[in-house]
C-alpha cells in the first residue's frame, strides 16, 4: 500500500499532461486552459461539444473543493507550529470558539488578494499564472530538499529506531530526490515557449525574487524574530488568554 501510493501519484501527475500534449499542438496550448482545450478537442471530434461546459463546471467545483483544503490546511498547520514554537505573535494565534484560526485566515486572505491584484500588472494572465505556479512549486521543492537531508541524517544518527516503514536504500533514494528537486528548481528559471515576447530577465527576476522572499527570507524572519513570550500551549485558546504581542 505504501509503495502503491507514489506510483498512483506519478500516474495522476504525468499521464494527464501527456494526453493534453497529444491532442493540442504546443504552439496552441494555453498554460491556464490546457485541460479545457483537451476536453473541447476530444468532444468536438466525437460531436458531443455540449459536454464541454458540463465538464468545465465540474472542474470549477472540484477546484473550489481543493481550494478549501489548501486554505484551511496550511493555516491550521501554521497555527499549531506557532503555538508550539512561538513563531508568530499571539494575535495571529487567536481562534474563535470553534477553534478556527481566524486571524491567520484573515492575513492569508489579504496576502492572496494582493497577489491576485498582481495579475493586473502582467500583460497576459497566462504568463502571470505560470510565474506564480512556478514560484509555489519551487518553494515546495525547497522544503523537500530539507526533508530528504533530514531523512538521511535520521537514518545515520538513529539507524535502529523503530519506524512504521523502513525505506530500502534510503540514502540513494534521498540523493535522487535531492538531485531531482534541485533540477526542477533550476528548470523553473527557464521561461516557457508560451511566454511569448516577455523578457526572460523579467521572468527570472520575478521567479527568483518570489522564491527568495517566500522560501528563504520569510522563514528566516519567523525563526529569527520569534520570542519566548509568543509560545502558547496548544490546549490554550489564544483568543481568551488576553495575551498581546510584545
Amino acid at each position: 500500500m505504501v509503495l502503491a501510493f507514489p506510483r498512483l501519484v506519478l500516474l495522476i501527475l504525468i499521464l494527464p499532461p501527456l494526453v493534453i500534449s497529444w491532442f493540442i499542438p504546443a504552439e496552441e496550448l494555453s498554460l491556464t486552459a490546457g485541460v479545457m482545450q483537451a476536453f473541447e478537442a476530444v468532444f468536438a471530434h466525437f460531436g458531443i461539444q455540449f459536454l464541454t461546459p458540463i465538464v468545465g463546471l465540474a472542474i470549477v467545483t472540484a477546484s473550489l473543493a481543493g481550494f478549501m483544503t489548501w486554505l484551511s490546511g496550511p493555516s491550521r498547520s501554521l497555527l499549531l507550529v506557532s503555538q508550539e514554537g512561538g513563531y508568530l505573535p499571539p494575535w495571529f494565534q487567536r481562534t474563535n470558539p470553534n477553534g478556527v484560526q481566524i486571524n491567520i485566515l484573515a492575513a492569508q486572505g489579504v496576502v492572496t488578494t494582493i497577489l491576485a491584484l498582481l495579475f493586473a500588472f502582467v500583460p497576459a494572465v497566462s504568463d502571470a499564472y505560470w510565474m506564480f505556479m512556478t514560484i509555489t512549486t519551487s518553494v515546495y521543492l525547497l522544503m523537500y530538499l530539507w526533508l530528504f537531508r533530514a531523512a538521511m541524517n535520521l537514518r545515520k544518527r538513529q539507524p535502529d529506531h523503530p519506524r512504521g516503514y523502513r525505506a530500502p536504500a534510503l540514502n540513494l533514494l534521498c540523493l535522487l530526490g535531492l538531485v531531482s528537486s534541485l533540477a526542477a528548481i533550476l528548470i523553473s528559471f527557464v521561461p516557457p515557449s508560451q511566454f511569448g515576447d516577455g523578457s526572460p530577465v523579467v521572468f527570472v527576476a520575478i521567479v527568483g525574487g518570489g522564491i527568495l522572499l517566500l522560501g528563504v527570507i520569510v522563514p528566516f524572519l519567523l525563526v529569527r524574530l520569534r520570542k519566548p513570550s509568543w509560545h502558547v500551549a496548544p490546549s490554550t485558546t489564544p483568543s481568551t488568554s488576553g495575551e498581546e504581542a510584545s
